[in-house]
């Protein structure tokens, strides 16, 4: 998706990511959160890709406070 389009996204955003994810690089989401302005990103360590599950409770409140 080119960088104007994800730039163009006016609804906040939230970012999670395992530190550890051999999936997709944090690279990948660290630029996801440079290029939308209302974002947050939060980088879970000792953990791979799977954040919603190696760290599900950290997530769901993460997610809860997000939403609520």
């Amino acid at each position: 998706m080119p960088d104007a389009d994800i730039r163009a996204l006016t609804q906040p955003a939230l970012i999670l990511h395992g530190r550890d994810d051999e999936v997709i690089p944090l690279s990948t989401s660290m630029r996801l959160h440079e290029l939308i302005d209302d974002s947050q990103l939060h980088v879970f360590g000792r953990c791979g890709h799977w954040v919603q599950i190696e760290h599900a409770e950290g997530f769901a409140r993460l997610v809860g406070d997000f939403l609520a």
